[in-house]
């Protein structure tokens, strides 16, 4: 039986910050991932890196995890290939600049001062080829923009490994033994674990594996598509992520071409990563109206992936009151890749010293009985 003082369960960019964080502070650490590390959900995502949420605390969250980007390559050896072209976020209805220009004062009141209001006139100038017709106006922040999913992953993992933390591939975990409610193990297809701390990263998945240990983590999986084009040179390489607030309808430059794409808001939970066809119909009528370009597109490429959504659209975060030495850290509703170097530092710093530089309770498994969401807003 190995042993170890933690074990994560999901190799994706979270589990892997989480085992890299871990293992920098001295801790030995097990990571378990059914498949290949990255291979679910973080290496299907469009890579957006942003700090303009609703809550406080995700805009702090996605502050530290700018900064860690910066440094990346510094601290872990290799480039995140993290390109600032800033994050616009185009707002078409009176409620929507309203609750905007709130949420720009709380994001200066928290140094999030490059923020800035753009007029609807300021949205063409910086995106030319946008329909800016029935635009009220929109927000840019030229710190956010958008690195790369895989290179991030395997950089943590690899450095992970290098500080003595075994990442094992092809091991799925079938069980998590409780004894005198806490955590005491796991067993996997690939042998036991003993362990006091076991940590959820599992995404999508998130769900059974709290159910394995007989708690309930609110986590369903939806399916997001993703399309990309072929030459588009209306839309050049510094263009910045350009999301339609309204539609969700998102943008951004992917080679020389456009990566877009637009959440179904009428398909329920789904395991399904199949390609809906008829759904392009959809957001090929809102995607020309916003970027009339993409007529003259062909698409190259497609695939879709899963997000892992919570009843509030935030992030479960820490230990679980039910079963001692259970933590969570899934449920990102989306923003598990631009949020896993902070969660991953964080989480390490309130296991290992009890608390943490951001206050994440906020964010704790235990909101969900109390009845205590506050449901984050900017969600695409």
């Amino acid at each position: 039986m190995e042993t170890a003082d933690v074990a994560i369960v999901g190799g994706g960019v979270v589990g892997c910050s989480v085992a890299y964080h871990l293992a920098r502070r001295g801790v030995d650490v097990v990571l378990l991932e059914r498949g290949q590390l990255g291979s679910g959900s973080t290496g299907r995502n469009a890579g957006g890196v942003r700090q303009q949420f609703s809550s406080e605390v995700n805009v702090l969250i996605g502050m530290r995890s700018v900064r860690m980007l910066d440094r990346f390559e510094e601290e872990v050896g290799v480039p995140a290939d993290f390109r600032k072209v800033g994050y616009l976020m185009l707002l078409t209805r009176p409620q929507e600049v309203e609750d905007f220009r709130r949420l720009m004062e709380m994001w200066h009141r928290l140094g999030l001062t490059e923020a800035r209001w753009l007029s609807a006139a300021e949205t063409k100038e910086l995106v030319p080829a946008l329909n800016a017709e029935d635009v009220l106006g929109g927000t840019f922040c030229p710190t956010d923009g958008i690195a790369s999913p895989d290179a991030v992953t395997m950089g943590y993992a690899t450095a992970a490994r290098r500080l003595g933390a075994r990442l094992r591939e092809g091991a799925e975990v079938n069980a998590i033994d409780v004894s005198g409610g806490r955590v005491s193990g796991l067993r996997s297809s690939l042998g036991e674990v003993s362990t006091r701390v076991v940590f959820d990263c599992a995404g999508p998945w998130a769900k059974a594996v709290g159910l394995l240990a007989g708690v309930d983590v609110p986590v369903d999986p939806y399916r997001r598509h993703i399309w990309v084009t072929d030459q588009l040179p209306e839309v050049g390489r510094n263009t910045p992520m350009t999301a339609d607030f309204t539609t969700s309808f998102y943008f951004h430059p992917e080679g020389d071409g456009v990566l877009f794409g637009m959440s179904d808001r009428d398909e329920g939970p789904t395991f399904s990563t199949e390609i809906n066809e008829g759904f392009l119909e959809r957001v090929t009528e809102v995607g020309l109206h916003r970027l009339p370009a993409l007529e003259r597109a062909g698409i190259k490429t497609a695939w879709a992936g899963l997000y892992e959504v919570t009843p509030d659209h935030q992030a479960i975060l820490g230990p679980v009151d039910e079963v001692a030495g259970l933590w969570c850290a899934c449920g990102f509703s989306g923003h598990g890749f631009m949020q896993a170097p902070a969660v991953g530092e964080l989480l390490a710093e309130l296991l290992t010293e009890g608390r943490s530089d951001i206050d994440l309770s906020a964010l704790a498994h235990r909101r969900f009985a109390a009845g205590a969401l506050a449901a984050e807003q900017n969600v695409i």
